[in-house]
């Protein structure tokens, strides 16, 4: 799959779209779009000129320096960005790397909570070195936000979701520490860490390592700090997939193409790769949504039939005084309180095994989905900038070509047909015509090229690095999000078992147990 990628990859960026129309306004670099803006990256300020052997790489390497001890996960993911090709032999390296020290996080879970000033702090427990941390819900929120930023190619496992409003209005007071809540937050919290130190990648990486650091104690402060301050306010598409922290300044002068071009457009690496992919996940999604929906009937009426059953154990045990202690009375009552508490195990179990599996497998789909639309806008906006480049590439021909006009025909014999002759005439004229231009002109002709040229110097070098970063987020985003598929079909695998196999079959041989008596 790898391989066909990269050979309908190499295909694709040479192909221009002819669906596509641009605007004078859509090649226009005057706009600032610079993605370092509002960070306290060195680029910040802008950029005034790039030379484009001394200068862009002196600041990379000053950059690199200063920030060597905030991010040292990111420092691997990147490339000098001076090869065509992406090098697999280094990323595989890499990940090899990082299997050394990604045992020493394994053992690590939430096991209780706390409730400080009415808000609920989740554990986090680390056996290794038996320490915790306590973190709250908009930590894990803000955790998971920015490992997306700062790894785009990979996979972010989902958390929880947020208190649905209906909840509020049925418990208004203390709704944020609804016992309920809090235990499945909880498991799938628990199922979030257990996939990112299951990741190579994650598990080292300096953000995780932070945010269950048993010595910081506020989380927030850390998110004050560098590399997180390091990250651009701008668009993910203004900057390296591959090191967000430390883009090269060239990204600076690459354009967001208009969304409206993502209707219609069409490559082959899109289609033979990632669109059969993205509709089979589109298909599963829906599955997961109507699934999710009629476990939830389920529970509904079987709460229902719950809250009826302790109404009518209630009324038999009254009833059962009533008559003297009849034992008749009195043994059908407690077969109906036992089958209460069956119902209650049940119930509990279909929220376990079935609804909170299919909340994991729709959220983590709906995020596969988000990773291939980002793909997909990389790539339109890699073809998109090169049809700039080949425009204004056009362009500076016509000038040069206005600047150097032809030559005049020479006439060793005249021709025999007077309209011929004519012809050849009015032609030498013109040139002459073009020729003879004021030296105003002329200078300001030339000025125009100088201009036109070193923007295609600044623009080229920046193809060249989009070129690779596109490329590297193509590789990187298929062979996760076919990494996830399985484990979501594994997932989906063992909801449809538990569901056949065991709850209901389960449920039903106690309730046979109790009536049987």
């Amino acid at each position: 799959m790898f391989l066909l990628l990269d050979k309908t990859f190499l295909t694709a960026i040479n192909t221009l779209s002819d669906t596509m129309e641009y605007s004078d306004d859509d090649m226009d670099f005057s706009v600032d779009n610079n993605p370092f803006a509002g960070s306290n990256h060195c680029f910040s300020s802008g950029i005034r000129s790039i030379d484009e052997n001394n200068g862009s790489e002196s600041e990379r390497d000053n950059d690199s320096e200063s920030e060597s001890k905030s991010e040292s996960d990111d420092d691997n993911d990147g490339n000098d960005n001076d090869n065509d090709d992406i090098d697999n032999t280094n990323i595989t390296a890499i990940e090899e790397d990082t299997t050394t020290t990604a045992t020493e996080i394994t053992n690590i879970s939430i096991t209780t909570f706390e409730i400080i000033k009415d808000t609920v702090y989740y554990k986090i427990q680390n056996t290794n070195n038996n320490t915790h941390v306590l973190r709250r819900y908009n930590d894990f929120k803000s955790l998971r936000n920015y490992l997306c930023k700062f790894y785009p190619y990979l996979f972010i496992p989902p958390i929880p979701e947020k208190h649905s409003i209906s909840r509020f209005f049925k418990n208004p007071f203390h709704y944020k520490n609804d016992i309920s809540i809090i235990e499945l937050r909880i498991r799938l919290l628990n199922y979030f860490i257990k996939r990112i130190i299951n990741n190579k990648k994650l598990s080292i990486s300096d953000i995780w390592c932070k945010f269950i650091d048993p010595y910081i104690d506020n989380w927030l402060s850390v998110l004050n700090s560098p590399p997180f301050t390091n990250l651009s306010t701008n668009s993910l598409l203004l900057i390296q997939t591959q090191n967000p922290t430390k883009p090269s300044p060239y990204f600076s002068f690459i354009p967001i193409p208009p969304l409206n071009l993502l209707k219609k457009f069409q490559n082959e690496l899109n289609d033979e790769v990632f669109k059969n992919l993205e509709n089979i996940l589109k298909i599963i999604h829906k599955i997961s949504i109507n699934l999710e929906s009629k476990i939830k009937d389920i529970i509904h009426c079987l709460n229902g039939l719950r809250g009826n059953m302790v109404e009518l154990g209630g009324f038999l045990n009254i009833f059962s005084i009533l008559e003297n202690q009849n034992i008749n009375i009195e043994n059908f009552g407690n077969k109906i309180d036992l089958n209460f508490l069956n119902i209650e195990v049940l119930i509990n179990n279909l929220i376990i095994l079935f609804k909170e599996p299919l909340i994991i497998i729709k959220n983590s789909i709906s995020y596969m989905l988000q990773m291939l639309h980002f793909r997909k806008l990389k790539e339109l906006q890699l073809i998109y900038f090169k049809n700039i480049i080949l425009q204004k590439q056009l362009k500076l021909k016509s000038l040069i070509k206005k600047l150097n006009p032809i030559d005049p025909i020479p006439i060793n014999k005249k021709s025999s047909s007077p309209s011929i002759n004519l012809a050849i005439s009015n032609m030498n004229n013109q040139s002459t015509i073009s020729i003879s231009r004021s030296p105003e002109a002329k200078k300001l002709l030339i000025n125009e090229i100088k201009l036109l040229n070193n923007e295609l110097n600044n623009l080229l070098p920046c193809f060249k690095l989009l070129n690779n970063d596109v490329k590297f987020l193509s590789i990187n985003v298929e062979r996760s999000v076919n990494n996830e598929f399985t484990e979501i079909l594994n997932l989906f695998s063992n909801v449809m078992n538990n569901w056949a196999g065991t709850e209901y079959g389960d449920y039903l041989k106690k309730c046979t147990e109790v009536w049987s008596k």
